[in-house]
């Protein structure tokens, strides 16, 4: 018997310590695989928007609980406040919809947010540099791929009749695989700190980096989107201002005299999509807003909002989550957050969903203090200021690819604070950070 338990004891230990190293390796293959197919959100399960990319980040997440590997201040000390924010968005959604009777729209709603803001926080931050910097260039990949795939279909076959909502739309608009011009053209601004960092910091070449920047602006071009083409600007400009060094400006002077004397040489406004020039240029030139679009509907949208707040007296408590689109006359949401959230969720929603913007700028300030990098900080902050601009044209934000190029960053931002100065998480707090300074 004991020479039975001398043999086995050996094989059980090396079975262990197989199992111990197997389930984060494929955890890391399943989180990968989740955040490689997050922009494709038209493939999903089923009307309740739950996609493939979900599947795969429910089952990373059930793995890191296996293996004891949540971490449980992903934000470091701001983390508590995020929290703060998702329950302060959570009650003023779940008051509305039970005083106005639609709890089950409620809970819908607010488990797409909590999905979005709370489990993706845990899930993508990381501990690990590495995982940190791929998680980041995955993303980015998919984006590049999404986009290629987008110009080749738009040059090479165009719109097709009958497809329903297609890569190319009827009015030769650039929809990609996301199915929708304005969203791709958001993305591509949404993703564009990540490459601007990555180029900064000499983690890719110019000769990567600027070929991957061209194609995000050719997309953006594509789509013919004026909400697309203004956050795309305000992201160059933004990350331009926070790092401003004559490195960085080098580079950019550089790509723009690329541009310049390739659009001097073989240029003209006749090479851009007429629906460009129509929807875009055309507003621009003639200075009148209601050539950009669908700027008259969705006008009438906001007044709608703004006139239903008015009426109902809203403050603190809202109608409840989907209410508006029941009330409007489009019967469609109002394509701005600020206003929707305040409608359906109230003043408490509102403040909650700002507060989670406020939240990631204090982290990024918080990282900064710590020692870590000022393009970090730029490509945080750019990220957000995008981010809150496009809420300005979109309803609900609950979509992954909404808060993933957020938390990347933030992953980004932890990844090179670690591997500049070596801290442990701790040392994010202000009481370790006032230890080291002494």
């Amino acid at each position: 018997m004991s020479e039975i338990g001398k043999t086995t004891t050996p094989h059980s230990h090396s079975d262990s310590h197989l199992r111990t190293l197997a389930l984060p390796a494929v955890e890391r293959a399943v989180l990968y695989t989740g955040v490689f197919l997050a922009p494709y959100a038209t493939l999903r399960f089923s009307e309740l928007f739950f996609t493939l990319s979900d599947f795969f980040f429910c089952l990373s997440f059930s793995l890191l609980f296996m293996t004891g590997r949540i971490g449980s201040k992903p934000l470091g000390e701001a983390t508590p406040l995020w929290l703060i924010a998702f329950m302060l968005l959570f009650v003023g959604l779940m008051i509305g919809s039970l005083l106005h009777n639609s709890p089950e729209r409620g809970l819908i709603v607010t488990a797409q947010y909590l999905f979005a803001y709370i489990f993706l926080m845990f899930i993508l931050i990381r501990d690990e540099p590495k995982v940190a910097y791929r998680l980041a260039g995955i993303f980015l990949v998919s984006m590049v791929l999404i986009d290629i795939h987008g110009i080749i279909t738009f040059y090479a076959i165009g719109y097709v009749p009958g497809e329903g909502k297609g890569v190319v739309t009827g009015g030769r608009r650039l929809a990609t695989l996301l199915r929708n011009p304005n969203l791709a053209a958001a993305m591509n601004a949404l993703t564009l700190p990540i490459p601007l960092f990555l180029w900064a910091t000499g983690r890719i070449k110019s000769y990567v980096a600027l070929p991957i920047i061209a194609v995000f602006i050719g997309t953006v071009i594509l789509t013919s989107s004026n909400s697309g083409l203004f956050v795309t600007l305000l992201c160059l400009a933004v990350f331009t201002a926070f790092l401003s060094t004559p490195k960085l400006l080098l580079r950019l002077a550089l790509a723009a005299g690329i541009l310049a004397a390739v659009v001097a040489g073989f240029g003209s406004k006749d090479l851009l999509p007429k629906t460009f020039q129509t929807r875009v240029l055309g507003a621009l030139s003639s200075g009148d807003i209601s050539e950009a679009g669908t700027f008259v509907s969705r006008a009438a949208l906001i007044e709608e909002a703004l006139d239903l707040i008015s009426e109902e007296q809203i403050a603190f408590v809202g109608l409840g989550a989907d209410q508006f689109r029941e009330r409007s006359v489009q019967t469609a949401p109002v394509h701005n957050l600020y206003l929707l959230l305040w409608v359906e969720g109230g003043l408490l929603a509102l403040m909650g969903w700002i507060m989670f913007s406020a939240v990631g700028m204090l982290h990024g300030f918080m990282l900064r203090k710590a020692g870590g990098d000022k393009r970090v900080l730029a490509a945080m902050i750019t990220t957000i200021v995008v981010f809150l601009t496009i809420a300005l044209f979109n309803p609900h934000m609950y979509a992954r690819y909404w808060t993933i190029p957020i938390f990347l960053c933030c992953g980004l931002g932890l990844a090179q604070l670690r591997q500049a100065a070596d801290l442990p998480r701790a040392s994010l707090s202000p009481k370790a950070l006032s230890l080291k300074r002494r």
